[in-house]
């Protein structure tokens, strides 16, 4: 019964319809919104500097996440 069920599902075959370069090149270029332009805005050096700050924070956090999960596997391995 199971090996019946097996072949059937072996006979299937789904067939992809191949991308053509027209149909590859009408999709480049385009993005959802026309003009991206208005949601710009000019970097100063304070958004910089609290980006980097953030990011610092989240590494150290991160590591002390690892470090916790590794002392705890540790603990767990020795009792």
């Amino acid at each position: 019964m199971i090996s019946r069920h097996l072949n059937e599902a072996d006979g299937r075959v789904i067939r992809f319809r191949p991308r053509t370069a027209a149909s590859h090149r009408s999709h480049l270029g385009r993005t959802p919104v026309p003009d991206l332009s208005k949601y710009e805005r000019p970097e100063s050096i304070d958004d910089y500097r609290h980006r980097m700050v953030v990011n610092a924070i989240a590494l150290v956090f991160v590591t002390l996440l690892i470090f916790a999960g590794l002392w705890l596997v540790d603990m767990m391995a020795h009792s």
